[in-house]
């Protein structure tokens, strides 16, 4: 029985170093992200680009952030919730590996508290854009 739990610990593990590598070997590492990489066909750089807003508190990205919560990708799912969480304090019940169902009742919680006031795309947020890409040269 202990086998099989560290066997799964492993794997786990496994997953996640086989994304930062493969994160490092895409080159999106040292590039400039802005908030339309959210929509990248790739989800590494969809990945990245979610930490990225999560780290800087982006406020404008919590809409797209509520849209990856639903991306077919787990990994993306997996980084979208920790990113809202970072920027509003909250996960409004969210589990990225529940059952479709759950997350859907999840998703349209988060939709229902959104508030387009508050999340209009300010000079601060482009403030914020500027100083990271700045930092990342």
């Amino acid at each position: 029985m202990a086998n099989l739990r560290c066997a799964k610990w492993f794997a786990g593990f496994g997953y996640w170093v086989a994304i930062i590598l493969m994160l490092a070997g895409c080159g999106v590492f040292g590039r400039k992200f802005t908030l339309s990489d959210l929509k990248s066909p790739d989800p590494m750089v969809r990945i990245v680009a979610i930490k990225w807003a999560g780290d800087n508190k982006m406020l404008a990205a919590v809409p797209q952030l509520v849209d990856s919560l639903q991306d077919e990708d787990k990994s993306v799912r997996f980084y979208s919730i920790g990113a809202l969480r970072r920027i509003t304090g909250t996960d409004h019940g969210y589990d990225y590996k529940a059952a479709p169902h759950l997350q859907a009742a999840a998703v349209k919680r988060w939709r229902e508290s959104l508030d387009p006031n508050e999340l209009q795309d300010d000079e601060y947020q482009n403030e914020r854009t500027r100083e990271f890409n700045e930092h990342s040269d």
